[in-house]
């Protein structure tokens, strides 16, 4: 990731929110061809190909019952395979904290979907070799929240993340980061923009083990598994890409590898399934 793009991401990792009530504006032909830019980079650490687009949901009778104020949704599918939703999640964040740093707004949603007018959109009822992991809606977001989103906020806690303690280890998972002030500065900062990132019911079940020059994840589920898969997966992706976002403002490049944790690291935890390793 350059330089350049990992400012933006990150510094978007710190004001993004979830937005789920929009103002109505209609996207702009500019506005349109920035998210059709940004959807068009489907790089990522896996190499799977990860086709986003672009629609008007209306145009297909596609809706979200969370949703107001906007039918834009950025929809996307790929290849039914090992490690498929961990690339999702890290392409369609790149698009989520892009889109941000442009001032507008957008929410993760796959629960709460008519999943089967936009999987007709991508082709995925019909063709069983690929799946429609999450849709992204999209748009400028309203001067107030509605009342719905007000309720979700606060039932999901939604300004609230879990304690770095819970998060963050050094060494292995025995032995937890007690607070920022623990670690090194730019770690402390790379690691607080993977804290903000956005999850499934804001479960975060990332787990990061620290050591010198590499830290490795791991994946604490707590959600049942699906017939489009495991969706923490899907946040383990998103996760992946903060993480190497962070590191690259602070002028470390991250190199992904998938070989399993450093010695020990996973210590005697049952509750831990190894995702991937950044070296930087």
């Amino acid at each position: 990731m350059e330089a350049s793009e990992a400012k933006v991401l990150a510094s978007a990792c710190m004001r993004r929110r979830t937005v789920r009530t929009f103002d109505g504006t209609p996207l702009s032909p500019e506005t349109c061809k920035l998210l059709k830019t940004l959807a068009s980079n489907g790089e990522n650490p896996y190499g799977i190909p990860v086709d986003l687009r672009l629609i008007d949901a209306e145009t297909y009778g596609a809706t979200s019952r969370v949703i107001r104020g906007t039918s834009w949704y950025v929809v996307g599918s790929l290849p039914r395979c090992p490690h498929a939703e961990e690339a999702f999640g890290y392409v369609v964040e790149r698009l989520v904290l892009a889109a941000a740093a442009h001032g507008l707004g957008t929410a993760w949603l796959a629960g709460t979907i008519d999943r089967p007018a936009f999987e007709r959109v991508v082709g995925a009822d019909r063709d069983e070799k690929r799946i429609m992991p999450a849709v992204i809606a999209v748009g400028v977001p309203a001067a107030r929240m509605s009342a719905l989103e007000r309720v979700m906020r606060s039932k999901l806690h939604a300004d609230e993340r879990a304690p770095w303690d819970t998060l963050f280890f050094q060494g292995d998972l025995a032995h937890p980061i007690a607070s920022p002030d623990a670690c090194d500065p730019t770690l402390a900062a790379t690691l607080d923009c993977v804290r903000l990132a956005p999850s499934a019911q804001n479960l975060q079940p990332w787990r990061l083990v620290c050591s010198d020059g590499r830290i490795d994840l791991f994946e604490h589920r707590t959600l049942p598994l699906r017939p489009i898969g495991d969706i923490q997966l899907v946040d383990m992706g998103i996760a992946m890409l903060h993480l190497e976002a962070g590191l690259a403002r602070h002028g470390a490049h991250g190199a992904w590898s998938f070989d399993g944790p450093a010695a020990g690291a996973a210590g005697a935890s049952a509750s831990a399934t190894y995702v991937a390793t950044i070296s930087y």
